[in-house]
């Protein structure tokens, strides 16, 4: 009996492997610089560009950032440089590689590009870092987006990273927080005009009741102030939920002395 293969013509294996390779990219080339690579890479990466990449081993143990710099002059070495003074609703952050030019791409590329196979790739990132941690978690929730900026990007890259790493750690996703208010974009703004913008900006479904008491994951794709992450954890704090970690593919340094 013939095999399946020598059955279907060439010309329509062909349209089967370009349709293949659409939905699932097999990336012969690097996810950042599109430099060729093998195809078994490590997380589809060459490795200049994997090299280049800063993986968090050390981060303050609340904010997640990379520690560069203390503040001489403080008595105590206990927090870094952010976190001094400074107030947070969850309990840790979890960040995987620092926010830079090579890094950024990546996200970039992902977000505006509409590049959302990539996700599997940050979630293979993510998942190491998880077990790396060694946390436990009930649930997986995601930073919403509005529904008016959902409908114009297509998709919310939080909640495709969500899914994806709940598929490799087999913690399930809960869709359970809404976005309220149709935010300005946060890029350029200071943490006190973020604060401003995001507050009453979120809101809990009816099923929020299955998080109490619980631990659960909140994903976005980079922490830079915390601004988003700490709005919507107080509100999760609000409803009884017990910790919340913070887990991000990117977050930016600290890496400047801080006189409080």
């Amino acid at each position: 009996m013939k095999s399946l293969s020598k059955l279907i013509p060439k010309d329509l294996k062909e349209i089967i492997r370009l349709l293949i390779n659409y939905v699932y990219p097999r990336n012969i080339t690097c996810i950042i610089c599109d430099n060729p690579i093998k195809l078994n890479n490590t997380y589809s990466l060459c490795r200049d560009c994997y090299k280049q990449l800063h993986f968090i081993l050390d981060g303050c143990n609340k904010c997640g950032k990379p520690i560069i710099n203390f503040n001489l002059e403080r008595e105590s070495l206990i927090t870094c440089n952010y976190c001094y003074n400074k107030t947070f609703y969850f309990d840790k952050v979890i960040s995987c590689i620092a926010y830079d030019d090579i890094s950024k791409k990546l996200i970039l590329d992902y977000k505006y590009k509409s590049k959302t196979y990539l996700c599997r790739y940050i979630a293979e990132i993510m998942k190491e870092k998880f077990l790396f941690e060694n946390i436990e978690a009930d649930y997986i929730l995601y930073v919403p987006l509005h529904k008016k900026r959902l409908r114009k990007r297509g998709f919310n890259q939080a909640e495709k990273i969500a899914k994806k790493l709940s598929e490799l750690i087999d913690i399930p996703v809960l869709d359970c927080v809404i976005r309220v208010k149709n935010t300005k974009r946060l890029y350029n703004m200071d943490k006190k005009s973020r604060q401003k913008e995001l507050k009453n900006g979120f809101d809990v479904k009816d099923n929020i009741y299955l998080i109490k008491n619980k631990n659960v994951i909140l994903i976005d794709d980079i922490f830079t102030t915390g601004s988003t992450a700490n709005e919507i954890s107080k509100l999760l704090k609000l409803n009884s939920v017990n910790n919340i970690y913070i887990f991000t593919l990117l977050t930016t340094y600290v890496d400047s002395y801080t006189k409080e």
